[in-house]
């Protein structure tokens, strides 16, 4: 496996209003990359932060996704979602949860050079209480997003190394 390049970008628009950009570069195809992204039953061996989505990754669909917002912790928040799918290259969700704060929250999948993939997980937070809590969520969400892309990165790498 090569050295991870990645990026981490966190802004505060408003007092709520944030965002959340995340990206790392996979030594994979992006058919590989989807293609795990969205084997969904295989996340409990790999994934952390974002530990299963429960449903099928197809346009239109419900979904449950179980996050471990805090590793050190036992504790297990799970949100309903219905998702938006470009199949093959991006996959979201964009509604209210808890605390009334409204999540933009994408998974995307680029080609570069040399059939590596460029993964993006980018979120956009606001409304709600994210005035009160917007600075630690998005602090916290960055971190995991990255724990999140980094194991991806290794499972793609480990199935599809050459």
């Amino acid at each position: 496996m090569e050295n991870t390049i990645e990026n981490v970008k966190v802004e505060k628009l408003s007092a709520s209003h944030r965002t959340i950009y995340t990206d790392i570069i996979i030594e994979a195809t992006p058919e590989q990359v989807w293609a795990v992204l969205t084997d969904t039953s295989s996340y409990k061996d790999w994934a952390v932060f974002l530990v299963d989505i429960q449903g099928e990754i197809k346009d239109g669909e419900k979904i449950t996704a179980v996050f471990k917002i805090n590793p050190k912790k036992e504790k297990f928040n799970t949100i309903e979602h219905t998702i938006s799918v470009d199949e093959g290259k991006e996959f979201y969700w964009a509604e209210k949860g808890p605390g009334g704060i409204r999540d933009n929250h994408h998974f995307k999948v680029e080609p570069v050079d040399w059939g590596k993939t460029l993964f993006i997980q980018s979120d956009e937070i606001m409304k709600g209480i994210t005035w009160l809590a917007g600075g630690n969520l998005s602090k916290m969400y960055a971190e995991g997003y990255q724990a999140f892309n980094r194991r991806l990165k290794a499972e793609v790498e480990r199935r599809y190394s050459k």
